[in-house]
């Protein structure tokens, strides 16, 4: 009687199982775990980007404070009374001016290249921004599919929940949870039955042994698939 049950029970539950499947399957389901991946990956992206515009904009500061020294310095020496120098100091003097003149053409050069690099990043963050915000506007669309997806499939979930609850009733608790772990693990069907000494569900063969405890006890569980087996 409890096989007999619990056949009714899987002959139910497999109704139940199909339609989660399909709602697990549902190809509006898996558009929204895209577009969320693809959300998350944007955004984490924008604060990357963010984060090296920040750094660019202090090396830019950085170079214009060495640059704006440098051009002090070159003022303070054409500042000087060039005619009030030594030949030794004169050299010196103009030696140090051109060194500066040559490091600002330095500077000049790492800053126009930053400023390439901060506006490609801005290219590349404005462009993360546009697809956060489509991936955003579909996720909604394909969420509200997925959501009325569920809903109409709710009637026939709770119907076969309020079968399966009248079933069970029936059916010995111990063997209603050794029924239930393996529908957690999505082994399905759980109960099957035994097929010329093979396992309904792997179909491999089942020791002399095991068959004769089948006979006396109803039931088997398959050492290959963890399946419970039972004999016609």
């Amino acid at each position: 009687m409890e096989i007999k049950n619990l056949v009714e029970y899987q002959k139910v539950d497999s109704k139940l199982f199909q339609l989660e499947k399909q709602l697990t399957q549902s190809a509006n389901k898996q558009k929204c775990a895209q577009l969320s991946a693809i959300a998350k990956e944007s955004q984490q992206k924008s604060e990357k980007l963010e984060s090296q515009a920040s750094q660019i904009a202090k090396e830019i500061q950085n170079l214009f404070a060495v640059a704006d020294q440098n051009k002090l310095k070159i003022k303070e020496i054409l500042g000087k009374d060039l005619e009030k120098l030594s030949a030794e100091e004169l050299d010196s003097a103009l030696s140090l001016k051109e060194k500066l003149m040559q490091n600002l053409v330095v500077l000049d050069k790492k800053a126009t290249k930053l400023a390439e690099m901060a506006n490609a990043v801005l290219a590349e963050f404005n462009k993360t921004k546009v697809a956060y915000k489509n991936a955003g506007e579909k996720f909604k669309q394909f969420k509200e599919a997925y959501d009325k997806e569920v809903e109409d499939a709710s009637p026939k979930i709770n119907e076969l929940k309020k079968e399966l609850a009248v079933i069970e009733k029936n059916i010995d608790k111990n063997l209603l949870e050794e029924y239930a772990k393996r529908r957690r693990d999505r082994i399905f069907p759980v109960l099957v039955p035994l097929n010329n000494r093979c396992c309904g569900g792997c179909h491999m063969e089942v020791p002399a042994s095991s068959v004769s405890k089948l006979e006396r006890e109803g039931i088997l569980v398959c050492e290959n698939c963890r399946r419970i087996i039972f004999k016609i």
